[in-house]
Protein backbone atom coordinates (compact mmCIF):
# COMPACT_ATOMS: atom_id res chain seq x y z
CA UNK A 1 0.00 0.00 0.00
CA UNK A 2 1.44 3.38 -1.00
CA UNK A 3 1.92 5.94 1.71
CA UNK A 4 2.48 8.86 -0.67
CA UNK A 5 -0.85 10.54 0.22
CA UNK A 6 0.10 10.45 3.87
CA UNK A 7 3.45 12.08 3.15
CA UNK A 8 1.80 14.70 0.96
CA UNK A 9 -0.71 15.40 3.70
CA UNK A 10 2.11 15.71 6.24
CA UNK A 11 3.96 18.19 4.00
CA UNK A 12 0.76 20.16 3.59
CA UNK A 13 0.27 20.27 7.35
CA UNK A 14 3.82 21.56 7.77
CA UNK A 15 3.31 24.36 5.25
CA UNK A 16 -0.01 25.31 6.81
CA UNK A 17 1.54 25.24 10.27
CA UNK A 18 4.42 27.48 9.18
CA UNK A 19 2.02 30.01 7.69
CA UNK A 20 -0.22 30.03 10.75
CA UNK A 21 2.76 30.45 13.07
CA UNK A 22 4.04 33.38 11.03
CA UNK A 23 0.63 35.07 10.96
CA UNK A 24 0.18 34.55 14.69
CA UNK A 25 3.64 35.91 15.52
CA UNK A 26 3.24 38.82 13.10
CA UNK A 27 -0.16 39.71 14.53
CA UNK A 28 1.18 39.76 18.09
CA UNK A 29 4.22 41.84 17.18
CA UNK A 30 2.57 44.34 14.85
CA UNK A 31 -0.33 44.67 17.28
CA UNK A 32 2.11 45.42 20.11
CA UNK A 33 3.87 48.07 17.99
CA UNK A 34 0.60 49.77 17.04
CA UNK A 35 -0.70 49.78 20.61
CA UNK A 36 2.53 51.05 22.14
CA UNK A 37 3.91 53.34 19.44
CA UNK A 38 0.99 53.95 17.11
CA UNK A 39 -0.40 57.15 18.65
CA UNK A 40 0.88 60.36 17.06
CA UNK A 41 4.14 61.47 18.64
CA UNK A 42 4.77 58.21 20.45
CA UNK A 43 6.40 56.37 17.53
CA UNK A 44 9.41 58.68 17.50
CA UNK A 45 10.04 58.25 21.23
CA UNK A 46 13.17 56.26 22.11
CA UNK A 47 13.33 54.48 25.45
CA UNK A 48 16.98 53.41 25.57
CA UNK A 49 20.37 55.02 24.80
CA UNK A 50 21.27 52.25 22.36
CA UNK A 51 18.14 53.07 20.35
CA UNK A 52 19.28 56.70 20.12
CA UNK A 53 22.73 55.59 18.97
CA UNK A 54 21.32 53.35 16.22
CA UNK A 55 18.93 56.03 14.99
CA UNK A 56 21.68 58.66 14.95
CA UNK A 57 23.90 56.35 12.86
CA UNK A 58 20.98 55.55 10.54
CA UNK A 59 20.25 59.22 9.96
CA UNK A 60 23.86 60.00 9.12
CA UNK A 61 23.89 57.03 6.77
CA UNK A 62 20.66 58.13 5.06
CA UNK A 63 22.04 61.67 4.70
CA UNK A 64 25.02 60.34 2.76
CA UNK A 65 27.53 61.15 5.49
CA UNK A 66 28.39 57.55 6.24
CA UNK A 67 28.13 55.70 9.52
CA UNK A 68 28.84 58.25 12.29
CA UNK A 69 28.06 58.03 16.01
CA UNK A 70 27.69 60.78 18.62
CA UNK A 71 31.47 61.09 19.03
CA UNK A 72 32.10 61.30 15.31
CA UNK A 73 33.49 57.75 15.27
CA UNK A 74 32.73 55.64 12.20
CA UNK A 75 33.03 51.97 13.16
CA UNK A 76 31.53 51.73 16.64
CA UNK A 77 28.50 49.81 15.33
CA UNK A 78 28.19 47.11 12.72
CA UNK A 79 26.40 48.51 9.65
CA UNK A 80 23.54 46.01 9.37
CA UNK A 81 21.02 47.55 11.74
CA UNK A 82 21.70 51.24 10.96
CA UNK A 83 21.36 50.35 7.25
CA UNK A 84 17.98 48.75 7.98
CA UNK A 85 16.76 51.83 9.85
CA UNK A 86 18.11 54.14 7.14
CA UNK A 87 15.64 52.64 4.64
CA UNK A 88 12.73 54.38 6.38
CA UNK A 89 14.26 57.81 6.97
CA UNK A 90 12.55 59.42 3.98
CA UNK A 91 9.07 58.36 5.10
CA UNK A 92 6.65 60.23 7.35
CA UNK A 93 6.90 58.80 10.88
CA UNK A 94 9.97 56.78 9.85
CA UNK A 95 10.51 55.10 13.20
CA UNK A 96 6.97 53.73 13.28
CA UNK A 97 7.42 52.16 9.85
CA UNK A 98 10.79 50.79 10.96
CA UNK A 99 9.13 49.19 13.99
CA UNK A 100 6.35 47.67 11.87
CA UNK A 101 8.80 46.29 9.31
CA UNK A 102 10.98 44.91 12.08
CA UNK A 103 7.96 43.28 13.72
CA UNK A 104 7.07 41.53 10.45
CA UNK A 105 10.63 40.32 9.86
CA UNK A 106 11.03 39.25 13.48
CA UNK A 107 7.84 37.17 13.21
CA UNK A 108 9.85 34.68 11.13
CA UNK A 109 11.38 33.45 14.41
CA UNK A 110 8.23 31.38 15.11
CA UNK A 111 8.22 29.25 11.92
CA UNK A 112 12.03 29.17 12.04
CA UNK A 113 11.90 27.68 15.55
CA UNK A 114 9.39 25.11 14.29
CA UNK A 115 11.86 24.10 11.55
CA UNK A 116 14.76 24.07 13.99
CA UNK A 117 12.85 21.67 16.24
CA UNK A 118 12.10 19.45 13.20
CA UNK A 119 15.78 19.35 12.32
CA UNK A 120 16.74 18.63 15.91
CA UNK A 121 14.34 15.68 16.06
CA UNK A 122 15.12 14.31 12.59
CA UNK A 123 16.95 11.01 12.73
CA UNK A 124 16.64 10.61 16.51
CA UNK A 125 15.32 7.32 17.92
CA UNK A 126 11.66 6.94 17.00
CA UNK A 127 11.73 9.84 14.55
CA UNK A 128 11.98 8.91 10.87
CA UNK A 129 11.87 12.59 9.98
CA UNK A 130 9.27 12.37 7.20
CA UNK A 131 6.32 13.60 9.22
CA UNK A 132 5.28 10.21 10.63
CA UNK A 133 6.44 8.26 13.65
CA UNK A 134 7.01 4.53 13.97
CA UNK A 135 5.56 3.65 17.36
CA UNK A 136 6.41 0.74 19.66
CA UNK A 137 7.11 -2.47 17.69
CA UNK A 138 5.96 -1.31 14.28
CA UNK A 139 7.61 -0.66 10.99
CA UNK A 140 8.81 2.70 9.78
CA UNK A 141 6.86 4.83 7.32
CA UNK A 142 8.02 2.81 4.31
CA UNK A 143 6.76 -0.38 5.95
CA UNK A 144 10.13 -2.11 5.66
CA UNK A 145 12.85 -0.53 7.79
CA UNK A 146 13.16 -1.32 11.51
CA UNK A 147 13.23 1.56 13.97
CA UNK A 148 16.46 2.15 15.89
CA UNK A 149 17.83 -1.27 14.93
CA UNK A 150 14.95 -3.32 16.37
CA UNK A 151 12.78 -5.75 14.39
CA UNK A 152 9.42 -4.34 13.37
CA UNK A 153 6.16 -6.19 13.03
CA UNK A 154 2.71 -5.21 11.90
CA UNK A 155 1.27 -3.72 8.78
CA UNK A 156 2.33 -0.54 7.09
CA UNK A 157 -0.94 1.10 8.05
CA UNK A 158 -0.40 0.33 11.72
CA UNK A 159 3.18 1.51 11.46
CA UNK A 160 2.43 5.15 10.95
CA UNK A 161 1.57 7.35 13.90
CA UNK A 162 -0.61 10.28 12.79
CA UNK A 163 1.49 13.11 11.41
CA UNK A 164 -0.21 15.59 13.74
CA UNK A 165 1.44 13.77 16.65
CA UNK A 166 4.86 13.80 15.01
CA UNK A 167 4.51 17.58 14.67
CA UNK A 168 3.62 18.08 18.33
CA UNK A 169 7.05 19.17 19.55
CA UNK A 170 7.87 21.45 16.57
CA UNK A 171 4.42 22.99 16.87
CA UNK A 172 4.88 23.67 20.58
CA UNK A 173 8.32 25.15 19.89
CA UNK A 174 6.93 27.46 17.21
CA UNK A 175 4.12 28.59 19.50
CA UNK A 176 6.61 29.22 22.29
CA UNK A 177 8.69 31.47 20.05
CA UNK A 178 5.54 33.23 18.79
CA UNK A 179 4.27 34.01 22.31
CA UNK A 180 7.65 34.68 23.98
CA UNK A 181 6.85 37.98 25.74
CA UNK A 182 10.45 39.21 25.52
CA UNK A 183 10.69 38.54 21.79
CA UNK A 184 7.37 40.34 21.31
CA UNK A 185 8.51 43.27 23.46
CA UNK A 186 11.88 43.67 21.75
CA UNK A 187 10.32 43.47 18.30
CA UNK A 188 9.02 46.99 18.89
CA UNK A 189 12.26 48.46 20.22
CA UNK A 190 14.81 49.84 17.78
CA UNK A 191 17.39 47.35 18.98
CA UNK A 192 18.87 44.29 17.29
CA UNK A 193 17.54 41.53 19.56
CA UNK A 194 14.40 40.54 17.66
CA UNK A 195 15.94 40.49 14.18
CA UNK A 196 19.08 38.85 15.52
CA UNK A 197 17.02 36.00 17.00
CA UNK A 198 15.29 35.30 13.67
CA UNK A 199 18.57 35.36 11.74
CA UNK A 200 20.44 33.20 14.26
CA UNK A 201 17.74 30.52 14.40
CA UNK A 202 17.68 30.41 10.59
CA UNK A 203 21.45 29.93 10.47
CA UNK A 204 21.11 27.07 12.94
CA UNK A 205 18.47 25.30 10.87
CA UNK A 206 21.16 24.68 8.27
CA UNK A 207 23.82 23.77 10.85
CA UNK A 208 21.59 21.42 12.83
CA UNK A 209 20.72 19.37 9.78
CA UNK A 210 22.75 16.22 9.32
CA UNK A 211 24.20 15.94 5.78
CA UNK A 212 22.44 13.25 3.72
CA UNK A 213 24.38 10.25 2.48
CA UNK A 214 23.79 11.20 -1.14
CA UNK A 215 23.46 14.45 -3.08
CA UNK A 216 25.23 17.78 -2.73
CA UNK A 217 22.50 19.84 -1.12
CA UNK A 218 24.48 19.80 2.12
CA UNK A 219 27.17 21.98 0.51
CA UNK A 220 24.60 24.64 -0.42
CA UNK A 221 23.23 24.43 3.12
CA UNK A 222 26.70 25.11 4.51
CA UNK A 223 26.88 28.23 2.34
CA UNK A 224 23.44 29.31 3.59
CA UNK A 225 24.53 28.75 7.19
CA UNK A 226 27.57 30.93 6.57
CA UNK A 227 25.47 33.67 4.94
CA UNK A 228 23.02 33.84 7.82
CA UNK A 229 25.84 33.76 10.35
CA UNK A 230 27.48 36.64 8.47
CA UNK A 231 24.18 38.54 8.61
CA UNK A 232 24.02 37.88 12.36
CA UNK A 233 27.48 39.42 12.78
CA UNK A 234 26.46 42.42 10.68
CA UNK A 235 23.71 42.97 13.25
CA UNK A 236 25.73 42.16 16.38
CA UNK A 237 29.52 41.63 16.42
CA UNK A 238 29.27 39.26 19.40
CA UNK A 239 28.00 36.60 16.96
CA UNK A 240 31.60 36.29 15.79
CA UNK A 241 32.20 33.92 18.70
CA UNK A 242 30.10 31.37 16.81
CA UNK A 243 32.43 31.57 13.81
CA UNK A 244 35.17 30.28 16.11
CA UNK A 245 33.15 27.67 18.00
CA UNK A 246 30.87 26.30 15.28
CA UNK A 247 33.55 24.71 13.05
CA UNK A 248 35.11 22.99 16.05
CA UNK A 249 31.72 21.77 17.24
CA UNK A 250 30.74 20.43 13.81
CA UNK A 251 33.97 18.49 13.39
CA UNK A 252 34.18 17.09 16.92
CA UNK A 253 30.49 16.35 17.49
CA UNK A 254 30.15 14.64 14.11
CA UNK A 255 33.33 12.64 14.72
CA UNK A 256 35.47 14.16 11.95
CA UNK A 257 33.04 13.14 9.24
CA UNK A 258 34.32 14.34 5.85
CA UNK A 259 31.24 16.43 5.13
CA UNK A 260 31.40 17.99 8.59
CA UNK A 261 35.01 18.98 7.93
CA UNK A 262 34.00 20.61 4.65
CA UNK A 263 31.12 22.41 6.37
CA UNK A 264 33.49 23.59 9.09
CA UNK A 265 35.70 25.15 6.41
CA UNK A 266 32.94 26.60 4.23
CA UNK A 267 30.98 28.39 6.97
CA UNK A 268 33.81 30.63 8.28
CA UNK A 269 35.08 31.18 4.74
CA UNK A 270 31.68 32.58 3.69
CA UNK A 271 31.65 34.79 6.79
CA UNK A 272 35.16 36.12 6.12
CA UNK A 273 34.32 36.89 2.48
CA UNK A 274 31.17 38.69 3.62
CA UNK A 275 33.05 40.78 6.20
CA UNK A 276 35.89 41.70 3.83
CA UNK A 277 34.21 44.83 2.37
CA UNK A 278 33.48 46.12 5.90
CA UNK A 279 37.06 45.49 7.02
CA UNK A 280 38.44 47.18 3.90
CA UNK A 281 36.12 50.14 4.46
CA UNK A 282 37.44 50.47 8.01
CA UNK A 283 41.01 50.36 6.73
CA UNK A 284 40.22 53.29 4.47
CA UNK A 285 38.16 55.26 7.02
CA UNK A 286 39.86 54.69 10.40
CA UNK A 287 43.24 53.43 9.22
CA UNK A 288 42.96 49.92 10.66
CA UNK A 289 41.69 46.55 9.44
CA UNK A 290 38.79 46.16 11.86
CA UNK A 291 36.67 43.13 11.01
CA UNK A 292 34.08 43.92 13.66
CA UNK A 293 33.30 47.17 15.49
CA UNK A 294 35.50 49.42 17.61
CA UNK A 295 33.32 49.05 20.71
CA UNK A 296 35.03 45.90 21.91
CA UNK A 297 37.28 47.78 24.31
CA UNK A 298 34.64 49.86 26.04
CA UNK A 299 32.25 46.88 26.16
CA UNK A 300 34.91 44.86 28.00
CA UNK A 301 35.59 47.79 30.29
CA UNK A 302 31.87 48.04 31.03
CA UNK A 303 31.95 44.52 32.44
CA UNK A 304 35.23 44.77 34.37
CA UNK A 305 35.59 48.44 35.39
CA UNK A 306 36.16 49.42 39.03
CA UNK A 307 32.87 49.20 40.88
CA UNK A 308 31.31 46.92 38.25
CA UNK A 309 28.13 45.20 39.41
CA UNK A 310 27.43 43.05 36.35
CA UNK A 311 25.16 45.67 34.76
CA UNK A 312 26.02 48.41 32.30
CA UNK A 313 27.28 51.82 33.45
CA UNK A 314 29.14 53.86 30.85
CA UNK A 315 27.70 57.34 31.35
CA UNK A 316 30.82 58.59 33.14
CA UNK A 317 33.14 57.45 30.34
CA UNK A 318 31.80 60.11 27.97
CA UNK A 319 33.36 62.86 30.09
CA UNK A 320 36.53 60.99 31.10
CA UNK A 321 39.44 63.43 30.59
CA UNK A 322 41.86 60.70 29.48
CA UNK A 323 39.87 59.92 26.34
CA UNK A 324 39.15 63.45 25.20
CA UNK A 325 40.64 64.01 21.76
CA UNK A 326 41.58 60.36 21.19
CA UNK A 327 41.13 58.86 17.76
CA UNK A 328 38.70 56.00 17.36
CA UNK A 329 41.31 53.24 17.36
CA UNK A 330 43.14 54.73 20.33
CA UNK A 331 39.84 55.16 22.20
CA UNK A 332 39.07 51.46 21.72
CA UNK A 333 42.56 50.39 22.77
CA UNK A 334 42.52 52.64 25.85
CA UNK A 335 39.45 51.01 27.34
CA UNK A 336 40.61 47.54 26.36
CA UNK A 337 43.90 48.05 28.20
CA UNK A 338 42.11 49.44 31.25
CA UNK A 339 39.76 46.44 31.33
CA UNK A 340 42.60 43.91 31.05
CA UNK A 341 44.53 45.73 33.77
CA UNK A 342 41.54 45.38 36.10
CA UNK A 343 41.30 41.67 35.31
CA UNK A 344 44.99 41.13 36.06
CA UNK A 345 44.77 43.14 39.26
CA UNK A 346 42.09 40.94 40.85
CA UNK A 347 41.28 37.70 38.98
CA UNK A 348 39.02 36.45 41.78
CA UNK A 349 36.87 39.54 41.38
CA UNK A 350 36.42 38.64 37.70
CA UNK A 351 35.14 35.20 38.72
CA UNK A 352 32.72 36.66 41.28
CA UNK A 353 31.45 39.10 38.68
CA UNK A 354 31.05 36.25 36.18
CA UNK A 355 28.66 34.44 38.53
CA UNK A 356 26.74 37.66 39.16
CA UNK A 357 26.42 38.27 35.41
CA UNK A 358 25.20 34.71 34.89
CA UNK A 359 22.44 35.27 37.45
CA UNK A 360 21.52 38.59 35.84
CA UNK A 361 21.32 37.06 32.36
CA UNK A 362 19.11 34.15 33.43
CA UNK A 363 17.09 35.93 36.07
CA UNK A 364 13.38 34.98 35.84
CA UNK A 365 12.47 38.65 36.33
CA UNK A 366 14.02 41.81 34.81
CA UNK A 367 16.98 43.36 36.61
CA UNK A 368 15.84 46.94 36.02
CA UNK A 369 14.37 48.18 39.29
CA UNK A 370 11.20 49.64 37.77
CA UNK A 371 10.37 46.27 36.14
CA UNK A 372 11.56 43.96 38.93
CA UNK A 373 8.16 43.93 40.61
CA UNK A 374 4.52 44.24 39.64
CA UNK A 375 2.79 43.01 36.51
CA UNK A 376 5.84 42.91 34.22
CA UNK A 377 7.83 40.87 36.74
CA UNK A 378 4.87 38.49 37.09
CA UNK A 379 4.62 37.99 33.32
CA UNK A 380 8.38 37.44 33.10
CA UNK A 381 8.41 34.82 35.85
CA UNK A 382 5.29 33.12 34.47
CA UNK A 383 7.12 32.68 31.15
CA UNK A 384 10.68 31.92 32.25
CA UNK A 385 10.11 29.48 35.10
CA UNK A 386 7.96 27.01 33.10
CA UNK A 387 10.16 27.49 30.02
CA UNK A 388 13.32 26.58 31.93
CA UNK A 389 11.60 23.82 33.90
CA UNK A 390 10.25 22.07 30.80
CA UNK A 391 13.61 22.65 29.07
CA UNK A 392 15.28 20.67 31.86
CA UNK A 393 12.81 17.82 31.30
CA UNK A 394 13.32 18.05 27.55
CA UNK A 395 17.09 17.99 27.92
CA UNK A 396 16.87 14.89 30.12
CA UNK A 397 14.79 13.05 27.53
CA UNK A 398 16.95 14.25 24.64
CA UNK A 399 20.31 13.83 26.35
CA UNK A 400 21.37 10.98 24.06
CA UNK A 401 23.09 11.42 21.74
CA UNK A 402 24.78 14.35 23.44
CA UNK A 403 26.16 15.68 20.14
CA UNK A 404 22.68 16.76 19.03
CA UNK A 405 21.77 18.88 22.03
CA UNK A 406 25.30 20.27 22.35
CA UNK A 407 25.10 21.62 18.81
CA UNK A 408 21.56 22.89 19.40
CA UNK A 409 22.54 24.74 22.56
CA UNK A 410 25.89 26.03 21.30
CA UNK A 411 24.56 29.61 20.87
CA UNK A 412 23.04 29.50 24.37
CA UNK A 413 26.30 28.29 25.90
CA UNK A 414 28.46 30.68 23.87
CA UNK A 415 26.48 33.83 24.64
CA UNK A 416 26.08 32.91 28.30
CA UNK A 417 29.85 32.55 28.66
CA UNK A 418 30.47 35.71 26.66
CA UNK A 419 28.22 37.78 28.89
CA UNK A 420 29.83 36.33 31.99
CA UNK A 421 32.83 38.36 30.80
CA UNK A 422 31.04 41.41 29.42
CA UNK A 423 27.78 42.79 30.87
CA UNK A 424 25.04 40.42 32.02
CA UNK A 425 21.42 41.29 31.29
CA UNK A 426 18.07 39.67 30.52
CA UNK A 427 18.39 41.45 27.16
CA UNK A 428 21.26 39.22 26.08
CA UNK A 429 19.42 35.94 26.56
CA UNK A 430 16.47 37.03 24.42
CA UNK A 431 17.95 36.02 21.01
CA UNK A 432 18.91 32.52 22.20
CA UNK A 433 15.62 31.67 23.92
CA UNK A 434 14.23 29.92 20.78
CA UNK A 435 16.95 27.28 21.23
CA UNK A 436 15.86 26.76 24.82
CA UNK A 437 12.22 26.68 23.69
CA UNK A 438 12.96 23.68 21.45
CA UNK A 439 13.91 21.67 24.54
CA UNK A 440 10.99 23.20 26.47
CA UNK A 441 8.67 21.88 23.77
CA UNK A 442 10.26 18.44 24.02
CA UNK A 443 9.71 18.46 27.78
CA UNK A 444 6.15 19.74 27.54
CA UNK A 445 5.36 17.23 24.79
CA UNK A 446 6.72 14.41 26.91
CA UNK A 447 4.59 15.41 29.89
CA UNK A 448 1.51 15.78 27.68
CA UNK A 449 1.98 12.37 26.06
CA UNK A 450 2.29 10.70 29.46
CA UNK A 451 -1.41 11.35 29.87
CA UNK A 452 -2.20 9.37 26.72
CA UNK A 453 0.16 6.50 27.48
CA UNK A 454 2.96 7.33 25.04
CA UNK A 455 5.63 8.54 27.41
CA UNK A 456 8.20 5.83 26.61
CA UNK A 457 10.13 5.08 23.49
CA UNK A 458 10.38 1.63 21.88
CA UNK A 459 12.16 -0.75 24.21
CA UNK A 460 11.20 1.26 27.28
CA UNK A 461 13.93 3.93 26.86
CA UNK A 462 13.24 7.62 27.32
CA UNK A 463 12.75 9.33 23.98
CA UNK A 464 12.94 12.89 22.74
CA UNK A 465 9.80 12.28 20.71
CA UNK A 466 6.22 11.76 21.94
Amino acid sequence: MSLRPRKDNAAGRVRTGLLLLFLLAAGLRVGWVLVRWGPEGRAEHLDYPDEEAYVLSARSLAAGEGLIDEFGYRATYMPGYPAFLAIFQGLPRPLLWARIAQALLAAWVAPATFLLARQFLAGRPGQPGDGALCHDSTRSADGAQPVDGRPCTGTADAAVMPARESLLIPGLAGLGAAFDPFLVFFSGLLLTEALFAAVLVTAWIFMQKHPPKTGRGWFAEAICAGLFLWLAIMLRPSAAILVVLTPVALVVLRRFDRKAVVQAAVIPLVVIIGLLPWAARNRAVIGRWHWLSTRGGISLYDGLQPGATGGSDLAHTKEAPDVQGLGEVQWNEYFQERALAEARRDPMRVLRLAWRKFLRTWSPIPNVEEYSSGFIALVSAAWMLPALGFAAIGWWRCRRPAADWLLLLLPVIAFTLLHMIYVGSVRYRVPVMPFVVVLSAAGLGAVAMLFVGRGRAPGGRASCTP
